[in-house]
């Protein structure tokens, strides 16, 4: 995604804080409805305005299948519903949590987003696909540890597989 230039990188909120919001927001919205970005992180090729920004929000439970993009292709991601699209990657995933999360997590998935602005202008291959989706699995495997999704739903290697169907014709 970023090629082997050099690149900056910028953490936008401390990990502790990361997890409190996250947790704080599914609460909230007891996983019903989608909770804003808690955007985490960033990356710039050095000197370039384009980037890869990283974000992660909840949503309700059917929302993978409700929120299809008409242009975007579809995988699933060793369990994982993912979603790639010229400037952004998408992969949602089911995190089981104890206690007074229990029930809201339920009914939600995490959501994680990548921006992906450093693809302006370029032909993104199925081969940038699988990797975009890659990269996100292994950062949202961090999360869901970070959170302590009992079901370790990322431990596993990352396998990208097209969907049967999913690419727009």
């Amino acid at each position: 995604m970023l090629g082997t230039d050099d690149f900056k990188a910028d953490t936008l909120m401390s990990d502790q804080r990361f997890t409190s919001e996250l947790k704080d927001d599914l609460k909230e919205r007891r996983g019903e409805r989608s909770s804003s970005p808690a955007f985490v992180c960033r990356y710039f090729p050095d000197g370039s305005e384009e980037r890869v920004v990283l974000s992660y929000a909840w949503s309700p439970a059917d929302q993978p299948a409700k929120n299809r993009r008409e242009s975007g292709t579809f995988y699933d991601v060793t369990g994982a519903a993912g979603e790639t699209g010229q400037l952004a990657a998408a992969l949602y995933v089911k995190c089981d949590l104890a206690g007074e999360l229990r029930d809201p997590a339920s009914k939600a998935v995490l959501r994680a987003d990548a921006s992906l602005t450093v693809n302006r202008g370029k032909d993104v291959s199925k081969e940038m696909e699988a990797q975009q989706l890659t990269y996100l699995y292994l950062m949202t495997r961090e999360v869901t540890e970070d959170l302590g999704c009992t079901n370790k739903p990322l431990a596993k290697d990352p396998v990208v597989k097209p969907l049967t169907g999913s690419t727009p014709s």
